[in-house]
């Protein structure tokens, strides 16, 4: 307060004369919370407006054990990415799928411990993605997985078992079992790696396609609802699907 009345004090000496016949007067506003009911009544209006589009993303939609982030080789949440697309798939179109793809690029940042809402998956998938599964042969499967493999950029994956050394694999496994050229995979993955998205190439080996326009997003949230309902909280963990026997010495 002292300070108040000397500021005003030089203020008046500063001005002069003409400041001299300036009167006013002042009294302590105390700063508590019968403050907080006042509001600004364009804030207001913009709540009003967009608040019910954005309480959805309030809805809790699970419990995560810990923090998990994505990272290659394989990770817990890039794994568990690749296995919703696939659980999702075969639960839409009732067809057994062999092997589900998502790419690293579309998981944008870390699931929290605690509480998972839905705006926490719309952060973590951001990109209008939706679901498409197709037929392939086994040759071509082959091919496609080997040229990630030589890459040493193998996406998130569902559905396989590899372990590469260099950029060869000394195990390459579909389903269990080796890849049979001769058998047709059911396959599932997002549009966005369909048409040639991070340089990966599938249109010109797939055939059946189907679009089910799945946001990729939706099926994840619908899908931990779905586990929270049953009692089970989200625990995810690598499991060795990917693995590279050089990985320290040649990461990157």
């Amino acid at each position: 307060m002292k300070r108040i009345l000397l500021l005003s004090v030089l203020l008046l000496a500063c001005l002069g004369e003409a400041a001299a016949q300036f009167t006013y007067k002042w009294t302590p506003v105390p700063m508590d919370s019968t403050w907080d009911t006042m509001k600004d009544f364009r804030a207001t209006q913009t709540i009003e407006k967009y608040g019910p589009q954005v309480a959805p993303l309030q809805e809790i939609i699970g419990y995560s054990e810990d923090e998990y982030s994505s990272r290659r080789p394989e990770s817990g949440l890039s794994n568990f990415a690749a296995d919703v697309i696939k659980a999702i798939a075969e639960k839409k179109t009732g067809d057994k799928v062999d092997v589900a793809m998502t790419n690293y690029g579309g998981i944008r940042t870390s699931l929290p411990k605690g509480a998972v809402r839905v705006y926490d998956i719309f952060s973590i998938f951001p990109f209008d993605n939706y679901l498409v599964t197709f037929d392939i042969k086994g040759s071509d499967l082959r091919r496609f997985l080997d040229q990630m493999i030589s890459r040493r950029r193998v996406e998130a994956l569902s559905g396989v078992e590899i372990v590469i050394t260099g950029k060869q694999a000394d195990k390459l496994l579909v389903a269990g079992a080796p890849i049979d050229d001769g058998r047709v995979y059911k396959f599932a993955t997002i549009n966005f790696l369909m048409d040639g998205g991070d340089g990966v190439v599938l249109s010109d080996v797939a055939f059946n396609r189907k679009d089910t326009g799945i946001w990729i997003r939706d099926a994840i949230v619908e899908y931990l609802k779905e586990q929270m309902a049953r009692g089970e909280k989200i625990v995810l963990q690598p499991d060795g699907r990917i693995q590279y026997t050089d990985w320290e010495e040649r990461r990157r």
